[in-house]
Formats: structure tokens, sequence, C-alpha cells
């Protein structure tokens, strides 16, 4: 369990573009979020993680229609990877690294590397081979 709290003007809501990110980042990894804002006096963020995520099969990430490359991409990604080193990793240019993490994006929806390597983690990816 997180908690943070700030003291800030208490305005901080649900349909905050961060707060929608946090959102499906904690989604992804099976956890739960509670925003409690009170008018001039802050904001309360607690997030709950479960310690061991629920595995899914290989079957749940049938349906992102990764393609090889795009599925070795992902795993080193996850594995907190940089674009140079999954470039050096798998041979390939540093561009093409981006239209395959941009593709993954789409197919994942997801908007930053931190959401797609929850989301795979989540899916069990890094245990497989």
């Amino acid at each position: 369990m997180i908690n943070v709290r700030d003291d800030g003007f208490g305005t901080l809501d649900h349909q905050a573009p961060v707060v929608q990110r946090l959102q499906r980042q904690v989604q992804a990894l099976k956890g739960t979020l509670n925003l409690s804002a009170i008018a001039g006096w802050g904001t309360e963020v607690a997030v709950a993680l479960p310690l061991d995520a629920p595995r899914s099969s290989a079957v749940d990430v049938a349906h992102w229609k990764l393609a090889t490359r795009e599925f070795e991409v992902l795993k080193l990604l996850a594995s907190g990877q940089g674009n140079r080193a999954i470039a050096a990793e798998l041979r390939i240019s540093e561009n093409t690294v981006k239209f395959h993490i941009r593709n993954l994006f789409k197919k994942l929806d997801v908007h930053s590397r931190a959401e797609a390597a929850a989301l795979a983690h989540s899916r069990g990816m890094m245990d497989a081979s």
C-alpha cells in the first residue's frame, strides 16, 4: 500500500490526466487506487498493489496479436532496457525499435513504457522464455 498526501488546493480529481494514467498503470497490475481531495486541505492518493499479481496464460496475450519482433521488444522493454540496448540485443536500428514501441502502445492501448512494462509483468510475460 502506498499513500501520498499533498498540502495543495485539494482540486485533483479522477478526471485529471495524471490520475487517469496512474489508474491505468494500477489496473494493469490488478491494484486499486483511491483518491480523496478536500478543497483547501489537499489530496490523498492511496494505491494498493498485490504482492504477487495474478498470472494470465499466454492465451490471454494472444488477443494483442503481437508480431514475434514486437513480443521480443516488449520483453526487453519490460525488463528495463532502453531503446539503444534493445536495438543492440535484437541487432536492429533504434528507429526500428521506436517503430515497434509505437505499434506496441497502440496494440496494448497504453501511453507509456511504464504502462507497457506493467502490463507485460501482470500477464506473466517475463516468466516466458
